[in-house]
């Protein structure tokens, strides 16, 4: 037999089917012993056998190679994909207030970005709804101010105790203290452009989320202007130019007649949240939550029977008391 060398081992040639040939050596049989040669390869010649597990790749591997490559793209993809949709979600999302049973009723919470007026008479809770909505979206990461012009700090800190939100209070702006100390505070006319500066000072070194001004009327009190609906609408317009979410605390009797600027600061306003008080029969007195107004929103209008209870504001949907018809018995 001739090998590829072209050298003569003296074996006879293969004469059955169980053999095939071989581009490396001797043909070899299938399925069966290797081959021995009985009488030897020439000098200095070896029987050449085929390589394995090394070697050059086969073009399976590289398609392997290829798809798990696809693989890692596509996932890396969907990574992306996944941070830019949260980024966005993020910076659409609306802030929630905290009181359970009502963010439902306005798609979740105030849009990011808007003015919006918490109004109600003497006792009403405003203060403490006010603070609950503040110092929850800052635990939740939100950066935000409360603005107090007439009520001091020592007692909105208590307040915040007594709702278990806490004693901090970094957070807290005290207008009413500067008042105090300082008598030529009092010969200031443009408050109004004092916490304009104010605000655009703090939001250079910090991203404000959220500002509370607590209260709207001491604070146009304090304007001094002739003509308030024209201060008022560039004071809001320059809120809404910082990108946060104002919340203008507002006294109010829903029941007695409105003066001509309580009438304009509600046009001017992205939202109004209404609180009043109902009689629920037998002394008792119901404190009531609606949102009369929040644009770029589909909300309810009803009003909300709002409770706090177990460290919580909780809303329920309002139900009037039946009427009792005769004498008690």
């Amino acid at each position: 037999m001739y090998l590829k060398e072209g050298l003569y081992n003296g074996s006879a040639p293969p004469c059955s089917a169980d053999y095939q040939p071989s581009l490396y050596g001797p043909r070899q049989k299938v399925n069966g012993p290797p081959r021995r040669y009985p009488h030897g390869l020439a000098q200095g010649v070896d029987a050449a056998e085929p390589p394995t597990g090394s070697g050059e790749p086969r073009p399976e591997d590289f398609g392997e190679d290829l798809r798990k490559l696809r693989d890692d793209v596509r996932r890396l993809q969907e990574q992306v994909d996944a941070i830019a949709t949260a980024r966005a979600r993020q910076e659409s999302a609306r802030l929630p207030t905290y009181v359970q049973g009502f963010d439902g009723a306005i798609e979740g919470g105030i849009p990011r970005g808007h003015v919006v007026l918490l109004t109600g008479p003497t006792g009403a809770m405003k203060t403490s709804l006010a603070l609950n909505l503040l110092t929850k979206n800052r635990a939740a990461g939100v950066h935000g101010v409360y603005v107090t012009v007439e009520e001091a700090r020592e007692s909105i800190v208590e307040t915040m105790r007594r709702l278990g939100l806490g004693d901090s209070e970094d957070f807290i702006v005290d207008v009413a203290r500067l008042r105090l100390e300082r008598a030529a505070a009092e010969e200031v006319h443009d408050w109004m452009q004092v916490l304009r500066d104010f605000f655009t000072r703090r939001r250079q070194r910090d991203p404000l989320g959220i500002v509370v001004i607590d209260s709207l009327n001491a604070l146009t009190a304090l304007a001094r202007v002739e003509d308030i609906r024209s201060e008022l609408f560039h004071f809001l317009n320059f809120l809404r130019s910082l990108g946060v979410t104002t919340i203008l605390v507002s006294e109010r009797d829903p029941d007695a007649s409105r003066a001509p600027q309580e009438t304009d600061v509600d046009f001017l306003a992205d939202g109004i949240l209404e609180l009043r008080f109902s009689g629920a029969g037998r002394g008792r007195v119901q404190l009531l939550l609606r949102c009369a107004k929040m644009r770029h929103t589909r909300h309810s209008r009803d009003y909300f029977d709002v409770r706090y209870e177990n460290g919580r504001f909780i809303a329920r949907p309002y139900e009037e008391p039946r009427r009792r018809w005769g004498r008690r018995g």
